[in-house]
């Protein structure tokens, strides 16, 4: 199993310091949040990032195409990637948070799989095609810069956009949580895509990613993480509730119902609103014995890498025993 990191970071150095950390507790990459006014720009931290450490990968989780052309993401993936000799990966969404807080929409989905296309093809140097104007001659524009290709994951939950994923992206970074019978329906909206491209579904990577908290006491790990994951399960649920199981569904209602946007990131739920379903199916979190024991049920299911988001409060702190207490136990 490969770990990754998800997090935000309002530092350079707090970046850097993390990643090499993370690096030398044996985590695969490090995803950073793009959410401009609260964070440090990505792309600046990463390419610092990059020159600091030697094997770690970096990411965006994730950028948008509201504030970010096609090509303009492009060109910067591919600027990092030369920058940090291949260890690039592009994250992208339709825009979340820090699209709607600064009164701005989410970019629609079938413009958001046109963008898509654009970043793939120029990553992957087909580059795109200009029609003719009045200003310019028109025809097919390459990207000239960077090292290519750098692989696309896009951020998924609904099953019109896992479609869009199997047919144009290299992964999925699964926002619907941990859940088997979950990424069951997930595959399946992603190998329809895949086939409508004539792509195999085999090449594309499925990313679970959820909340987690480990510590000796398992109790204390399950209600740390608590009201943090409520924001990712309420973003889930926005898009589609067919995951849900019949016998969970009034509870996941009172959840959806009761929880306010509008607040700081950990204070939009009152904590006994979340289910123990929604527990256990956005979150790794208890003592190290049973977080090895549920990412070996995942490995068992056929994944390979997952995303792990550590609560703000004690980030530093849970990535260490992660590290030191899963990785090197597992």
């Amino acid at each position: 199993m490969n770990f990754c990191l998800h997090g935000s970071a309002r530092t350079v150095q707090e970046a850097i310091d993390r990643a090499q950390r993370a690096e030398a507790l044996g985590f695969e990459a490090i995803f950073f949040a793009d959410s401009q006014m609260n964070n440090v720009d990505p792309y600046q931290a990463m390419a610092l990032c990059a020159v600091n450490t030697k094997s770690i990968r970096f990411g965006t989780a994730v950028t948008n195409m509201v504030y970010r052309d096609p090509t303009i993401t492009a060109c910067s993936f591919a600027t990092l990637n030369e920058i940090s000799n291949g260890r690039a990966i592009v994250g992208l969404g339709t825009g979340d948070g820090p699209v709607y807080s600064l009164g701005r929409t989410a970019t629609k989905l079938v413009e958001f799989e046109q963008g898509l296309r654009i970043i793939r093809d120029l990553l992957h140097d087909r580059g795109v095609d200009v029609p003719k104007s009045e200003e310019r001659a028109g025809g097919n524009v390459k990207l000239k810069a960077g090292k290519r290709p750098v692989p696309i994951y896009i951020s998924a939950e609904g099953p019109k956009t896992l479609r869009v994923a199997g047919r144009t992206c290299d992964g999925i970074i699964l926002g619907t949580g941990f859940d088997k019978q979950v990424t069951d329906w997930a595959r399946r909206q992603v190998a329809t895509g895949a086939k409508e491209e004539g792509r195999k579904f085999e090449e594309i990577d499925i990313m679970p990613a959820g909340m987690m908290v480990v510590g000796d006491d398992g109790d204390l790990a399950r209600k740390r993480v608590r009201s943090r994951m409520a924001n990712r399960a309420h973003h889930n649920f926005r898009f589609t509730m067919e995951t849900v199981p019949e016998g969970e569904a009034a509870g996941v209602k009172i959840f959806m119902d009761n929880f306010d946007i509008s607040k700081p990131i950990e204070e939009r739920i009152n904590p006994d609103f979340v289910t123990d379903y929604l527990l256990e199916r956005f979150t790794i979190a208890g003592t190290p014995s049973e977080c090895i024991a549920k990412v070996k049920r995942l490995e068992a299911d056929g994944i390979k890498r997952i995303l792990l988001t550590p609560p703000n409060a004690i980030y530093d702190q849970v990535m260490e025993t992660w590290g030191k207490r899963v990785i090197e136990k597992y």
